[in-house]
């Protein structure tokens, strides 16, 4: 529109000034615009121009955008970057520019996390079991009674056997073994008929095979010393008559040796606990009087002072 009104105008500027060309200068034969027009004084030609419809512009044709696309999968990060769509717009129009979603390397979609309610489960009432503490280090005192066997020759009219009491301090540093100091006090018939009084001294060694249930198994294993009295009423050369008390034969002995047994502790509760073992041992004499044997053979004649025996107890042990 503006380039066609630009030409009218240029046309009427060079049409304007010929009639003024014409009137001042001499027009040649032949010419056209000389011989049809006279230019009189005083006329005025009228500046009249024909009237020029402006164009109209085109029609704006206005089309409907196309409908989105369907949304895309979400990219990953690493992936290739969406693909972009440049749609040329028609004339005098805006262009439009479809970005599909996801556009840049860095670009996440949001997600949206959905959680179930939790179902409600019906489980019974159960008391979650109890923690163990942990392990410290116990001290016990252990009372016991108990029986030593220690034989009996052939032929003998004679019944043998000791009894008696004990007691021992124990620590425990660890789960799985305790210290035992002990003395223990027994009295009886000893294997040739005398009557016998000991005191055994012992340092044992307690390993617990389970030391985490109630009821633990465990070893016995030390050495021991030991003083032991013997007396009788009968002429023997195996004792010597008692200064002190006439009519009758005594002597001592000292004994040095070792033992080894096995045994059962039962946990009544955290701090009381009972107590079973069979323990065996064997010993020799350690006096100043072993010219005098203690143990002679009736019928072979052999004698010794070596000796061992059996010892049952059962006790009580309270931890701390």
């Amino acid at each position: 529109m503006r380039r066609s009104l630009t030409q009218f105008v240029f046309a009427a500027a060079m049409i304007l000034p010929l009639p003024a060309l014409a009137q001042n200068q001499n027009c040649p034969n032949g010419a056209w615009f000389c011989e049809q027009v006279e230019v009189g004084v005083g006329v005025q030609i009228p500046n009249v121009l024909p009237q020029v419809r402006p164009a109209q512009p085109p029609p704006v044709v206005v089309e409907a955008p196309p409908p989105p696309p369907a949304a895309p999968p979400p990219q990953r990060r690493n992936g290739q970057p969406p693909v972009v769509v440049y749609q040329p717009a028609p004339a005098a129009q805006t262009r439009i520019i479809i970005v599909t979603p996801g556009y840049g390397p860095t670009y996440a979609p949001p997600q949206h996390t959905y959680y179930a309610p939790p179902q409600p489960v019906s489980r019974p009432l159960v008391k979650p079991p109890k923690a163990r503490p942990a392990w410290r280090s116990e001290f016990g005192l252990n009372m016991r009674i108990e029986g030593a066997y220690v034989g009996h020759p052939e032929n003998a009219t004679y019944n043998t056997g000791l009894g008696g009491i004990g007691l021992s301090l124990r620590y425990r540093p660890v789960p799985a073994f305790a210290f035992d100091l002990g003395v223990d006090v027994l009295g009886g018939t000893d294997y040739n008929g005398f009557q016998r009084t000991e005191i055994p001294f012992s340092a044992s060694g307690l390993i617990y095979v389970n030391p985490k249930s109630r009821a633990q198994f465990y070893f016995n294993v030390g050495m021991d010393y030991s003083r032991a009295t013997v007396k009788s009423d009968n002429v023997t050369p195996l004792l010597r008559a008692d200064a002190d008390d006439l009519g009758t034969f005594s002597t001592k002995y000292s004994y040095f040796g070792g033992h080894g047994g096995l045994g059962i502790e039962f946990r009544l509760s955290k701090r009381v606990a009972i107590n079973i073992d069979s323990i065996a041992f064997v010993r020799k004499r350690v006096d100043s009087g072993t010219e005098v044997p203690e143990f002679v053979d009736r019928i072979s004649g052999r004698s010794t002072n070596t000796s061992g025996g059996g010892l049952f107890r059962g006790g009580l042990t309270l931890w701390w």
